[in-house]
């Protein structure tokens, strides 16, 4: 999805190319794309008889699905214990942890 959004409409072959440096292979990249397309995360256009593939969802929407799906399975929902795991393993910087408490203020 980030190579789509920094750059599409985009065939099968121009995505492998881009991503040739990730080891990702030409027939995974199709298998991805065919997934998404299922999705309705990316549609298609043919052109001259190649498809050329784009987002349909934002990052935006992409990550507020992630993560919404994300919670709900690891966590049954609840943000907060999902807030005190991470913080529980991860050490928060002070900048951070000003952030947090801003937005838990501002919500």
């Amino acid at each position: 999805m980030k190579a789509l959004w920094e750059r599409s409409p985009v065939s099968v072959n121009e995505l492998s190319q881009r991503l040739a440096s990730s080891g990702w292979h030409i027939k995974t990249i199709r298998t991805m794309l065919i997934r998404l397309a299922r999705k309705g995360a990316v549609d298609h256009a043919v052109q001259d008889g190649v498809y050329h593939y784009f987002p349909v969802l934002s990052k935006e929407e992409s990550l507020r699905a992630a993560t919404q799906s994300f919670v709900e399975r690891m966590f049954d929902g609840a943000l907060a214990p999902m807030i005190a795991h991470f913080a529980s393993h991860r050490r928060l910087t002070a900048a951070e942890k000003r952030e947090l408490k801003k937005l838990l203020a501002d919500k």
